[in-house]
This record gives structure tokens, C-alpha cells and sequence, in this order.
């Protein structure tokens, strides 16, 4: 989905658990309390720090075994997009959508959900101040815990 808009990321398993100008430290969960934000797949805090939190078993719940590899893939898409963009900021369509429906599900399945013309605006500026030196190279390195996706997978 990144590819499509010009972003290329790179994925990192097995560095240290340290942040750095260019990184996005992922974090998978399998054991989220129902009373913690009981609609959310995921969260970002694009206002502290460039950490996004996969809450995986309620992607494993919300659809069937053969759609949770292309809803995780979105939930990453929209979370690692909140802190490109450093906002908290949805869109009534597409990818950015605060709340996904069956058949933005279904649809996930066949193609992956667009960005909207609002979200490649925000993303670039994004990219321009998140990351001074992405004026000419977009690319961004996520880091992901490796203890916890083994937990996981």
C-alpha cells in the first residue's frame, strides 16, 4: 500500500529496542483486556513518540482465519500513517477510515484500501517533518520486537 503511494519501508527484526529518527518500533499484543479501548485493532501515539501497538487477538476475532493476514496488513498500514502524519486524523474512506466495516473487510481480501487524496497530502508533510532528510529519500525503517511476534506467531 506504501509502494503504491511512493513510501518504500523497510522491516527490521532483531535490533535493539532503541528508537531513532527513522524508526517505528511496532509492538504486537495478544492478550488485550476487553475494557481497553474495546473497538480499536491497534493504536499509534503520534504525538509522543513513533510506537504503534497491535492489539492481534482482536484482529484474529473481528474476522475469519482467511481475512487476518490482509486486516493486519491494514491495521499496520493505518497505524504506521498516524505517525507519518503525526495526527490522529481519519478519513471517511479508504485505508485511514476510523472504523472499518464487513465490507471494507471483504474488500481487503480482494485489493488493498486506498488512500485518499487527503491522506497522500498529509503523508508527505508529514515525511517532510518527521523526517527532514525523506525530502528526496521516503523510505522509513520500522523496527519490530522479535519476542513479541513470536508470542504471536
Amino acid at each position: 500500500m506504501f509502494a503504491h503511494v511512493g513510501v518504500n519501508i523497510e522491516w527490521r527484526v532483531d535490533q535493539p529496542v532503541a528508537f531513532s529518527h527513522r524508526s517505528i518500533f511496532i509492538e504486537l499484543t495478544t492478550k488485550t483486556p476487553e475494557t481497553f479501548q474495546p473497538r480499536a485493532l491497534a493504536y499509534a501515539k503520534p504525538f509522543e513518540e513513533a510506537h504503534v501497538v497491535v492489539l492481534y487477538d482482536r484482529v484474529q476475532r473481528v474476522v475469519a482465519p482467511s481475512r487476518v493476514q490482509h486486516v493486519l496488513a491494514h491495521v499496520l498500514v493505518h497505524e504506521i500513517t498516524h505517525i507519518i502524519e503525526g495526527t490522529d486524523w481519519h478519513s471517511a474512506t479508504g485505508v485511514m477510515k476510523a472504523r472499518w466495516n464487513g465490507g471494507d473487510y471483504a474488500h481487503m481480501e480482494r485489493k488493498p484500501l486506498d488512500f485518499t487524496d487527503a491522506d497522500l497530502i498529509l503523508i508527505r508533510s508529514g515525511l517532510n517533518a518527521w523526517i527532514p532528510r525523506l525530502a528526496s529519500d521516503t523510505s522509513a525503517t520500522l523496527m519490530v520486537r522479535r519476542d513479541e511476534i513470536a508470542k504471536t506467531f
